[in-house]
């Protein structure tokens, strides 16, 4: 079973619903429901990756059955399948039209002046091949640094249509068919919005392809207008095609290079369809002076076969074999997914924990509202993705006497917790030696090990310059240390160098950790909690966000 683009954006917004909990009850409830979902999962044999889709189409059956008829629409997966679908149907009509157009206007013949040859060949068929070829070049260049630079502009272009203006349009069609939700849908639908836009920084990798086949498929379509076009033009009316130029001088050289282009079908077409003859060229060519009075009939109408196979052979199948190409290649890049990130392996910490306190009050369990989950549960695996539905499968039906249970067990310490996790994740921790001493290292360390469940396996003080503090870490971090939890005081604002600092180290001796600026008050304060609504934590995040690495995450130490 894979993820899909739809499932990795849900994920993560439902994923940033639960990191707003900020108080210690709001914290125990979504680790309360995110153990009970465990619970209810059939885990033998079950990857972290399958307990991340199972939890997934849980939190969706809740959202939906929350949020109601129209909870569909509110999640930010769903939501940009929804304009993405729109967004390629509406670019392969526009298109298909445009082409349609073009070509039906292009071969406008009044007895007079035929159809030149060339400039037909040039724009429907020599042009769509060049933009193809230069389509794959950067592909390949892609790879490099040096394309890395920048998403280009045709990608711009593109994600600016999909991502500002058919919302705006959807919006507006909503408005005037009176479709428009009530004030909570409303903002839901907002913040999905804006989580889509936000998100197309974050992961724009997993955007390339979507957008790629996207703009492939206009070419296709305007392709396939042009070839219908001609079609239905050459069917319904008398069109005369010649050529003329004043650099080639022998229809013999004309001839040649027809029978290079239609090599491709020419083995397996009929001699009369694959391309013009050699007299049938030299009858078609044309001098302005005489006119195409002495021309013969069958010598002008012999190309347009010629024209139509090179349209199918050098601009449809060929974005045809892109499309195909990108769909297999966007399936690759998300099986490749890392779900290892840190906000992931928290979520399977929470998931895999004993908690504090069970209850919650999210999940219907019992009575009318546990049969219409049930229900939801039902027309969820019939209408979602596949695999989704093989998710829920996982799920079991908890018994009421289970539920009771479950809801009569007794609160347990943090000590109780933390030993019922068994191996708790290792991780590391940077600190600047000249602001934490070895007592503040400790408490910090404690803090760590409560709040997030992980093994601190050492304090490396560290001076940030980078080549020093590279050498460093490449010497101290342990192998199976991951995450590795930069301190860094919340009063202290993002300057450049900083960013830049941590992202090099990212870059190079981190690149196969996660790293987590964790913030934190200053040492003298006795209670270093930061506020979910502190300015400079808000700040922080924004700041990190720009950055465009999923793989960089901002935490801190909650009340």
């Amino acid at each position: 079973m894979t993820f899909t683009l739809s499932d990795i954006m849900d994920l993560d917004y439902l994923l940033s619903l639960d990191e707003q909990a900020d108080t210690p009850e709001q914290t125990r409830a979504v680790a309360a429901r995110d153990r009970d979902i465990f619970c209810q999962l059939d885990t033998a044999d079950m990857s972290d990756t399958d307990l991340i889709m199972s939890w997934l189409a849980y939190r969706k059956l809740v959202f939906f059955h929350q949020a109601g008829e129209k909870g569909k629409w509110h999640l930010p997966g769903k939501l940009f399948s929804l304009l993405y679908c729109w967004m390629a149907r509406g670019l392969a009509l526009v298109s298909g039209i445009i082409g349609m157009a073009m070509a039906y206007g292009f071969l406008a013949y009044h007895g007079v002046r035929p159809v030149n040859v060339t400039l037909f060949f040039v724009v429907f068929v020599l042009l769509p091949a060049v933009l193809f070829l230069f389509t794959l070049a950067g592909l390949v260049l892609r790879r490099s640094r040096l394309f890395r630079s920048g998403p280009g502009v045709f990608f711009t272009l593109i994600s600016g249509v999909l991502f500002r203006v058919v919302p705006g349009i959807l919006e507006r069609a909503m408005k005037r068919f009176g479709k428009m939700p009530d004030d909570a849908g409303k903002a839901r639908l907002d913040a999905a919005l804006y989580f889509i836009r936000t998100k197309k920084q974050a992961y724009g990798f997993l955007f390339f392809w979507p957008m790629l086949i996207l703009l492939s498929l206009g070419a296709l379509f305007f392709s396939f207008g042009a070839l219908g076009g001609t079609l239905f033009r050459v069917a319904v009316s008398d069109v005369a095609f010649g050529w003329q130029s004043t650099l080639v001088a022998f229809p013999s050289l004309v001839h040649d290079i027809v029978s290079l282009v239609a090599a491709p079908w020419a083995a397996w077409v009929p001699d009369h369809l694959s391309g013009p003859t050699l007299e049938q060229i030299e009858g078609s060519r044309i001098f302005l002076k005489q006119g195409i009075a002495s021309l013969a009939t069958e010598n002008l109408v012999s190309w347009w076969p010629f024209l139509c196979f090179a349209m199918v052979f050098y601009a449809i199948v060929p974005r045809l074999l892109l499309i195909l190409a990108g769909f297999y290649a966007q399936r690759s890049v998300l099986e490749q997914y890392d779900f290892h990130r840190p906000r992931f392996r928290r979520l399977l910490v929470r998931m895999k924990s004993p908690v504090m306190d069970i209850g919650f009050n999210e999940q219907p369990v019992n009575g009318s509202d546990q049969r219409s989950a049930r229900h939801d549960r039902q027309t969820f695996s019939s209408t979602d993705t596949g695999h989704a539905a093989k998710a829920q499968q996982n799920i079991k039906q908890p018994s009421r006497a289970a539920d009771t249970a479950q809801k009569n067990t007794e609160t347990r310490t943090s000590e109780d917790v933390i030993a019922g996790v068994g191996v708790l994740t290792p991780a590391v921790v940077l600190v600047l030696a000249s602001i934490w001493n070895e007592t503040d290292q400790a408490r910090i360390q404690e803090l760590i090990r409560q709040q997030f469940l992980l093994d601190v396996l050492q304090v490396i003080p560290i001076d940030m310059d980078l080549e020093t503090d590279a050498d460093l870490l490449e010497k101290s971090i342990p192998p199976s240390a991951d995450p590795v939890i930069f301190l860094q005081e919340v009063w202290q604002p993002p300057i450049r160098g900083l960013l830049h600092y941590l992202v090099q180290l990212k870059q190079g001796v981190l690149a196969d950790k996660n790293l987590w600026v964790l913030l934190t008050r200053t040492p003298d304060d006795e209670d270093l909690a930061v506020a979910a609504d502190d300015t400079d934590f808000s700040v922080w995040q924004t700041c990190i966000a720009r950055l465009g690495r999923p793989d960089i995450l901002v935490e801190r130490i909650r009340p």
